[in-house]
């Protein structure tokens, strides 16, 4: 697989609180493409009351966005559609009814929750999630409270079925604790996906290179390998991590 690929975005433009006009995609597309980034799932979001779009319309742009990424640097950009669905107890009806997306034709779900979720009430999610027969991607695990240093919690979703991910701009402040223990939980072995959650141009920008720039430097290579290029390539196939 050659680049790297961004599971988590909102760089279609107009449908979420994510680009605003198809000119900003465009330069979010050269920034992702100088990043290295060569593969790119788009993830609006789905049950946030964000939402600023209907399934036609949404389709309509991503196949618009696909022909332009396709043009972006010498090789171009493969952007794969999905969403960022907010759980609540109609996700598992949503997705098999086909409102909310899977990412592409996969099983595989990329789930937020409220900040403040408890444990039990996450861990009653992803199960529901699992048993209906998708395999959820846990977005942006280092924002939820009830995960914050909690190894055990974490390592429990992982033993469930759950794939974790991080923001890349997580892991680049120098002093911030809140990098420090993603850093950590990078190094040991905890994440499967780095993520940019690129929403705007000056505003979580689609950053990838400099975050594993960082994690590079004491992360195990068997670890960088599986994150950077292993489990995306099972992501689009289909596979079990």
């Amino acid at each position: 697989m050659g680049g790297y690929v961004d599971i988590h975005s909102h760089i279609l433009y107009g449908v979420d609180d994510g680009s605003q006009s198809l000119e900003e995609s465009v330069q979010m597309l050269s920034m992702a493409y100088e990043e290295g980034v060569r593969v790119m799932y788009v993830t609006p979001h789905y049950g946030s009351g964000k939402e600023k779009y209907n399934s036609d319309s949404l389709v309509e742009k991503f196949n618009e966005l696909s022909g332009v990424a396709k043009g972006i640097g010498d090789e171009g950009i493969k952007l794969i559609l999905g969403n960022e669905i907010t759980y609540s107890s109609s996700a598992v009806e949503d997705l098999k009814c086909g409102k909310a997306r899977t990412m592409g034709d996969t099983r595989y779900v990329l789930l937020e929750f409220d900040y403040e979720v408890s444990f039990k009430e996450m861990y009653k999610g992803l199960s529901a999630i699992i048993n209906a027969g998708y395999r959820p991607i846990l977005a942006h695990i280092e924002r939820y409270y009830c995960l914050n240093k909690n190894y055990n919690d974490i390592l429990s979703l992982r033993e469930l079925g759950v794939a974790l991910q991080i923001n890349t701009s997580s892991v680049m402040t120098k002093f911030s604790a809140e990098a420090k223990f993603c850093r950590k939980l990078i190094r040991e072995g905890y994440i499967h996906f780095l993520g940019s959650d690129c929403h705007r141009v000056k505003w979580r920008a689609p950053l990838m290179k400099q975050a594993v720039e960082v994690i590079k430097k004491k992360t195990p290579e068997r670890y960088l390998e599986r994150i950077l290029f292993t489990n995306p390539e099972r992501l689009q196939n289909n596979q079990f991590l």
